[in-house]
């Protein structure tokens, strides 16, 4: 799982950032002390360089939130919309199916009483 998608689950089910009337905010120290298993300088640079450009509203793969001031960033609300979504399936590829619930449903019609 990327890291991106990390924090978006940790965001949506609450274990990250603070609700206010504007959505999400997530300070950097929360966040670094969230991810401490992330060793790398990239969990200093992770929240700066997904921060949507000045005059931008909308999302895109990688810029999902606002700056608020040094150091607390808002989650952009469609970022945690979309994680929201693709975390279910939509749909069944045909190489998933099977007729395992079908085959104790089939023998259940056959039994006589």
């Amino acid at each position: 799982m990327t890291l991106k998608n990390r924090f978006l689950e940790a965001v949506s089910s609450g274990e990250l950032g603070e609700v206010d009337d504007f959505g999400v905010v997530v300070s950097l120290k929360e966040f670094k002390s969230y991810f401490k298993d992330v060793k790398t300088d990239y969990i200093n640079s992770f929240l700066p360089a997904a921060v949507i450009e000045t005059g931008q509203h909308s999302t895109t793969h990688t810029k999902y939130l606002f700056r608020v001031r040094k150091g607390v960033y808002r989650v952009h609300p469609d970022a945690l919309e979309e994680h929201r979504i693709e975390g279910y399936t939509t749909h069944m590829p045909l190489s998933e199916l099977n007729n395992k619930v079908e085959e104790p449903f089939i023998r259940y019609l056959n039994y006589s009483y």
